[in-house]
C-alpha cells in the first residue's frame, strides 16, 4: 500500500515514517498543497491521509480532490464540528477517523477503504447527529426522503407521487439545502441515517 501522509506537524510525520518502515508499505509525507502535486506526480499513491487537527487540512481535501477526484482519502480528527464533516461529504471523504485510532487499526481501515468501503467514526459524527436533530421537513419532503434513500431517481419518485419531475427537483433542492449538503450519495447516506434515528425515537 502506497501512502502520502499530509502534516504540518513534523512530529507526527516523522512517527508515522517509522511505522511506515515496519510494513511494505511505501510512504511520501507532505506539509504543503504544493508538495501535494509533487507526489502525486512522482509516486503512485494508493491513498491519502490527512491530519485533520490543523487550520490549513480543509485546503489539503480540497487540493487532493482537485488533483485526483477518485483518490481514496482518510482524515484524521479529534474532533469534527459539524461544517468539517460537511466539507468531508461534499468532497467525497472516504474516512473519517479519530486520531486516537491507533496504527494497525488505521491500517486495517485503510485497506477497507481501498476495497471502496467509507468509514466514519461514530464518536466524530456526535455535531451531525445534533446539527439533524434540529432539522424539520414537512410531510411531503419526508416523502421524498423516503424515495432519496430507496434510490428512486427523479423521474420515478416524480410518478409514485403523481407530482411533476420539476416539483420533486424543487423538495430535493430543499431538503438538501436544510441538511447542507448537495451530492446526492452524501445526502442519502445522512438521510438514512436520520431515518432511522426517526424510527428509533417513534418506537420509544
Amino acid at each position: 500500500m502506497n501512502l502520502l501522509f499530509i502534516s504540518k506537524k513534523g512530529l507526527l510525520a516523522d512517527m508515522f515514517r517509522y511505522r511506515i518502515a515496519e510494513t511494505d508499505s511505501q510512504l511520501c509525507v507532505v506539509h504543503t498543497a504544493h508538495e501535494i502535486e509533487t507526489c502525486l506526480a512522482d509516486f503512485s499513491v494508493d491513498i491519502a491521509i490527512v491530519y485533520g487537527e490543523q487550520s490549513d487540512s480543509v485546503a489539503f481535501i480540497k487540493q487532493l480532490r482537485a488533483s485526483d477526484p477518485q483518490l481514496p482519502l482518510l482524515v484524521l480528527a479529534d474532533r469534527a464540528t459539524y461544517e468539517y464533516i460537511k466539507v468531508c461529504r461534499d468532497y467525497g471523504v472516504n474516512g473519517l477517523l479519530s486520531t486516537s485510532t491507533n496504527f494497525q487499526q488505521l491500517m486495517a481501515k485503510a485497506a477497507r477503504i481501498l476495497q471502496g468501503k467509507s468509514i466514519y467514526d461514530t464518536y466524530l459524527l456526535e455535531e451531525e447527529s445534533t446539527h439533524l436533530a434540529r432539522v424539520h421537513f414537512s410531510r411531503m419532503e419526508r416523502k421524498v426522503i423516503d424515495y432519496i434513500v430507496a434510490d428512486y431517481p427523479n423521474k420515478k419518485i416524480a410518478q409514485e407521487m403523481a407530482i411533476h419531475e420539476g416539483t420533486v427537483r424543487n423538495y430535493i433542492s430543499n431538503i438538501y439545502s436544510k441538511i447542507g449538503l448537495h451530492r446526492r450519495k452524501e445526502a442519502k447516506q445522512l438521510l438514512k441515517k436520520w431515518m432511522e434515528k426517526e424510527e428509533k425515537g417513534r418506537r420509544k
